[in-house]
């Protein structure tokens, strides 16, 4: 629980900004390209500080990690909350993306490290409906205590849960795992990480980084369309909380289907019907028809639920566990942050209706190289061999 329930505050704060970025942005006088792009940066900071926060844990271990994650995440919030135009609220959200970054990799390292290879999907998938949660509660709390189009609320919200959650985090960490989480790991070089594990990269990268993409443009597509068909910032910010609801019923599925069937039973569904989601978001032009799409969306992410963090985890070595995930969530992060620069992209150069069909277009070319290519950890083979009679019926270990 004292992985869980600090990641659950922090990712509540999460929920309250995701929905209003771009709102946030529009109000501080962005183009919607621009709003757009704001968004984007969220992914960008993540994915920008993804390699030095590797070097960071691996340094300085879990713990300490933890601390310069927290102050970044609260400097950046600040800063969000005072900014008086939109490249300076963009600055203030790519350092709070960067604590961001720190926090997850130092989250990964912990579970991948403990959880066993048998139950990691499950594991992993219960981290990501912890996040799931915030960003259902999120939402709804921003519009409890926020007036209609005061985004400034949201980024407080944020900057309270930081503060909580981490408090929480210092008060129920385990004593007993102190040692493992202060240690020092080897560091070994990205280059490196990328030539002893290239091969399980072209193909798990890709379905990483594909899966990202849409997650990324879904929280950049909602609003955008939202504000587009004239819904104010409470509607989106509605949208995105009972989307989140969807996603996050189906966590713990999600991650029975990782271990009992295997990697691909997760991640194909998780793509074909976020693509599909995109695709439909421009042939919606009222609240209720947009409120389906978005459930569409809430669908697919939470069928998906833990799929890229325990791809990541089952191929991360026990020698250079932080420098490999690090790595891995760069892969991962580089999609989240490129989703909604394809968005931004499209909308200045076509047309805002044809953002969701490209994307969804790209989420169709990332199924196919999952279903034909993703290949499954060997302790699913193990377990067929274990199954068979006279064979061991105890889950191997790795």
């Amino acid at each position: 629980m004292q992985v869980y329930l600090p990641n659950l505050v922090i990712a509540t704060g999460q929920g309250a900004m995701l929905p209003i970025l771009v709102y946030a942005a529009r109000n501080l006088h962005a183009s919607p390209a621009i709003a757009t792009a704001v968004v984007a940066i969220n992914g960008f900071g993540t994915m920008a500080f993804d390699l030095p926060a590797g070097r960071i844990v691996a340094r300085l271990g879990e713990w300490k990690a933890a601390w310069i994650a927290a102050a970044l995440m609260c400097l950046g919030l600040v800063g969000c909350i005072v900014a008086d135009s939109w490249w300076f609220l963009a600055l203030a959200v790519f350092v709070q993306a960067a604590g961001w970054s720190v926090w997850s990799l130092v989250r990964l390292t912990h579970l991948s490290r403990v959880a066993p290879v048998h139950a990691r999907g499950r594991a992993l998938a219960f981290f990501g409906g912890v996040t799931r949660a915030g960003n259902v509660i999120g939402p709804f709390f921003f519009v409890l205590v926020a007036s209609r189009n005061h985004t400034r609320m949201a980024f407080v919200i944020y900057l309270i849960a930081v503060l909580v959650g981490f408090v929480w985090l210092v008060l129920a960490r385990d004593r007993t795992d102190e040692a493992a989480a202060t240690i020092r790991a080897e560091r070994i070089r990205p280059l490196q990480v990328l030539q002893e594990h290239r091969n399980e990269l072209a193909v798990s990268g890709v379905a990483a980084f594909g899966i990202s993409l849409l997650r990324g443009s879904r929280t950049a597509i909602i609003p955008l369309w939202a504000a587009h068909i004239g819904l104010d910032s409470s509607q989106a910010a509605t949208l995105f909380a009972y989307s989140s609801v969807v996603d996050l019923a189906l966590f713990y599925p999600a991650g029975i289907a990782s271990d009992r069937w295997g990697r691909r039973a997760d991640a194909l569904p998780c793509i074909l019907l976020l693509a599909i989601g995109h695709v439909l978001v421009p042939f919606t032009h009222v609240y209720l028809t947009l409120f389906l799409a978005a459930l569409v969306l809430g669908v697919g992410n939470g069928l998906g639920s833990g799929i890229v963090m325990t791809l990541g985890a089952d191929l991360a070595p026990d020698n250079g566990r932080a420098s490999f995930l690090a790595v891995w969530r760069l892969i991962s992060d580089g999609g989240t942050s490129i989703g909604p620069l394809v968005d931004s992209g499209v909308v200045a150069v076509a047309t805002i209706s044809l953002a969701g069909p490209v994307v969804g277009g790209l989420g169709f070319i990332t199924a196919a190289v999952v279903a034909i290519w993703l290949r499954e950890p060997d302790h699913f083979a193990e377990a067929k061999l274990d199954r068979r009679p006279g064979g061991i019926t105890q889950p191997p270990a790795r």
